[in-house]
């Protein structure tokens, strides 16, 4: 029996993967005589649902999106798109804006943002009509073949589809803690140590406790305390981190002007490590708010990357990155309201420094760690250690069957930064790979980190899904055509 060759496989039915079959949806034509092949997607996800993948899984309210319904649409086009939906649907739901805040003001929940992508996808699909066909396949792809249609992919469930061709949307990678040096010691741990924060039954029997370490203190550790507080817990939080940097509440401020030309961009990391820092003095001269420096440099930052030179890259790797990375990401205002809180009440304990070793000892869990600028060993005893220390993006280190098949086959090859795979940045395509044939084999959100550095953010995301829709657009026309 022959296999069903489908036009589009997408592995990853998460933001990126669904939010590209969105755009290829209401990007696909028929010709002059309305004529149209239809175009066959299928969309693999281990999941049960697709549009939400880690991120908008979470069904904790206080889970919320990093940014403004009014910049995180769907359609950049249509900046009210998100907040008209949130008007019309967010009350049936079970969500309303907190109190003198608009629908395109307000932060939703997660979960409701991943409605919104279903919603949105069913949308497509519906416009589309009889120019496409989309199946869910639940499962999880372990391995990628060339084949003389296109591709082969094998499933976990022995399953094997074939595609001519293929997105790779595999979202997020856990990085792995590096504390144990064997399985059989994270196992002495037991549930005392939560190594996924999202997993709801991790935290059933929290409300006990009297201190839970945080390992990291960015946008992951504030989820993962805000988990531990809906599950009851009422003691101490001990944030500890490499740089010490706190996740900081965002407050939404106009761009400062004039920091960077857009026709006049620096040459070199150094040339804008200067702007930058001439830009700081302005604002602190002119008694303003340092958090409207990010938004007046993010616009730039693709151009920046694109033309930046490795070793510049790679400098910015080791030394800016995190300060950045804690810059742009900052907490939403009932986030932030949240994270005061805990800091006013005495609740969140910072500590800079490195993790040696967790141990059990009794029921507890012996940290041994080193402060930084130090040298002597110090042990805080804890009953729960969370590892929200973030994800793994260098794809040499990522512990997924897919990925090592992909890297054993020469299907991708990883970026020179470390992060991601080599691809180009405005069609996502997979560059270097020994690929079936040119122009079918892409990326989308994630895997593309090194090549477009803020693929991993919303508007970025929906950016960069448009782009390989429309790159799959002009392919699929021009098999169409042959």
């Amino acid at each position: 029996m022959s296999k069903q060759i489908s036009d589009l496989a997408i592995i990853g039915g998460g933001f990126a993967g669904t939010v590209t079959a969105i755009k290829l949806l209401r990007a696909i034509r028929a010709d002059a005589d309305g004529n149209a092949a239809p175009v066959s997607i299928r969309i693999i996800e281990s999941r049960a649902e697709l549009g939400r993948g880690i991120a908008y899984s979470t069904d904790n309210d206080d889970h919320i999106v990093n940014g403004p319904a009014q910049l995180f649409g769907l359609y950049p086009d249509r900046p009210s798109h998100l907040a008209d939906w949130l008007a019309a649907n967010a009350a049936r739901h079970g969500w309303t804006p907190p109190a003198g805040a608009s629908f395109a003001e307000a932060f939703p929940p997660r979960r409701l943002y991943g409605s919104y992508v279903q919603q949105e996808l069913q949308q497509a699909l519906r416009d589309a009509g009889a120019l496409a066909s989309l199946e869910f396949v639940q499962a999880r792809a372990l391995d990628l073949n060339v084949a003389a249609h296109g591709y082969d992919i094998t499933l976990d469930n022995g399953r094997q589809l074939a595609a001519a061709r293929v997105v790779l949307a595999p979202g997020l990678f856990r990085a792995g803690s590096g504390f144990f040096s064997s399985q059989a010691e994270r196992r002495e741990l037991g549930e005392r140590y939560i190594d996924d924060v999202w997993n709801a039954h991790a935290w059933r029997d929290v409300g006990g406790d009297e201190d839970i370490l945080l390992i990291g203190s960015s946008l992951t550790a504030l989820d993962a305390a805000f988990n531990a507080e809906r599950a009851g817990f009422k003691g101490q939080f001990h944030a500890l981190s490499r740089r010490g940097l706190l996740v900081q509440p965002r407050r939404q401020l106009a761009p400062w002007p004039d920091v960077l030309d857009a026709e006049r961009l620096p040459e070199s990391l150094s040339e804008l490590l200067r702007a930058t820092r001439i830009a700081r003095r302005a604002v602190k001269a002119a008694g303003a708010d340092w958090q409207q420096l990010p938004p007046a440099i993010r616009p730039h930052v693709p151009t920046l990357w694109n033309k930046a030179c490795n070793a510049d890259r790679q400098r910015f790797l080791r030394h800016i990155r995190p300060f950045w990375e804690i810059a742009l990401h900052r907490a939403g205002p009932e986030s932030g309201k949240k994270l005061d809180q805990l800091n006013a009440s005495g609740r969140l304990r910072q500590l800079t420094g490195r993790i040696r070793a967790l141990r059990p000892a009794g029921d507890k869990v012996a940290v041994r760690w080193t402060p930084r600028g130090d040298t002597a060993d110090q042990t805080l005893l804890v009953d729960r250690v969370v590892n929200a220390a973030g994800y793994e993006f260098d794809w040499l280190r990522v512990d997924d069957t897919l990925v090592r098949a992909l890297l054993t086959r020469k299907l991708v090859r990883p970026h020179a930064t470390g992060f991601g795979i080599d691809a180009d940045p405005t069609t996502g395509e997979v560059l270097g790979a020994a690929v079936a044939v040119p122009g079918t084999l892409f990326a989308v959100g994630h895997p593309l980190r090194g090549a477009a550095w803020e693929s991993n953010s919303i508007p970025e995301q929906v950016a960069g899904a448009a782009n390989t829709a429309l790159a799959l657009a002009a392919s699929l026309q021009t098999a169409d055509l042959a």
